[in-house]
């Protein structure tokens, strides 16, 4: 591991996923050497385009190769401190050629907390559960990061101005909606992410961000838009989905959207995000480690959508 003084360098692997591009920002950010591994330099999709772009223009290195080529998976590790996967693939792969530190990131609940959730979403979790436990068995230092609901994914990125007025209101509240789940706001996922990398706290542990003022139930979202924007909503008039409403959704969903609706009713039915205790002897809470990041409220957050 590099000294304090010498910055450790960093490898993002899954980079122009959703989370990755964060996780790499963040940490050219805080001055660490930052690498990503890219299968192209250049995509047909434009949007993966910007991403490399702005990359390219904040200092990022380019690394070209990908977790099935294993000469230049190999190579882009050894030239690292760290490694951290946002891939969603096969994890084996990489972990097998780490020697110093691995952080997963990416999962949005505590895989090990979580049991019988509604297929596919268990078959998926299981699986999870697997490459923890080969992760554990590595002998790697490593960290796994939950970072429960994603802001962005969560209230969508619609440009419409008549449709972000509304957006709150048009989530469903599952449940009753008065079930905790945990919001994190992209950035901050990057933040914390990199944070932990480079802090022994958090070595063979898992990290939740899970900030307090971000476990929040549909309905207190709701009432604080309610707030917001003056516009109040009786109960009556809510859009309630109860979870016998949820399962037969379920039922007759196409494949690619059972796994959507089962991880819906594991955290706003079941409450699998915030229905335990931290056991602080393997996890520790984001915020409660690092008090000095500013991280994004969900009332902060709502005030884009005004």
């Amino acid at each position: 591991m590099a000294s304090m003084e010498q910055k450790s360098k960093v490898l993002v692997i899954g980079a122009l996923g959703y989370i990755g591009k964060y996780i790499a920002i963040a940490s050219v950010k805080l001055g660490h050497p930052t690498l990503v591994l890219l299968p192209s330099f250049r995509s047909a999709d434009p949007v993966e385009n910007e991403i490399i772009e702005s990359f390219e223009k904040q200092g990022v290195t380019l690394f070209k190769g990908d977790i099935y080529n294993h000469s230049r998976l190999v190579k882009a590790i050894h030239a690292v401190d760290v490694v951290i996967s946002a891939d969603g693939g096969d994890q084996t792969r990489t972990i097998a050629a780490i020697k110093e530190r691995f952080i997963l990131v990416g999962v949005p609940i505590d895989v090990d907390m979580t049991h019988a959730a509604l297929q596919p979403a268990e078959m998926k979790l299981q699986r999870w559960r697997e490459i923890r436990r080969f992760v554990e068995q590595s002998g790697v230092p490593y960290t796994f990061v939950v970072n429960h609901i994603l802001a962005g994914r969560f209230f969508g990125r619609s440009n419409s101005q008549q449709f972000r007025l509304s957006l709150p209101l048009k989530i469903p509240l599952c449940g009753t909606g008065n079930t905790k789940v945990a919001v994190s706001v992209e950035k901050d996922v990057g933040m914390y992410t990199i944070l932990a990398a480079h802090d022994s706290r958090t070595w063979n542990k898992t990290l939740y961000i899970r900030p307090p003022g971000n476990v929040i139930s549909l309905d207190e979202l709701v009432s604080l838009w309610e707030s917001k924007t003056g516009r109040s909503v009786s109960s009556h008039k809510r859009n309630y989905l109860s979870e016998r409403d949820l399962l037969q959704r379920y039922q007759e969903a196409q494949p690619e959207k059972k796994n959507e609706l089962a991880l819906l009713h594991s955290a706003f039915i079941r409450g699998d995000q915030t229905n335990f205790q931290i056991d602080l002897s393997v996890g520790v809470e984001a915020s409660q480690l690092y008090p000095r990041v500013n991280y994004t409220t969900m009332n902060e957050y709502l005030n884009r959508f005004l």
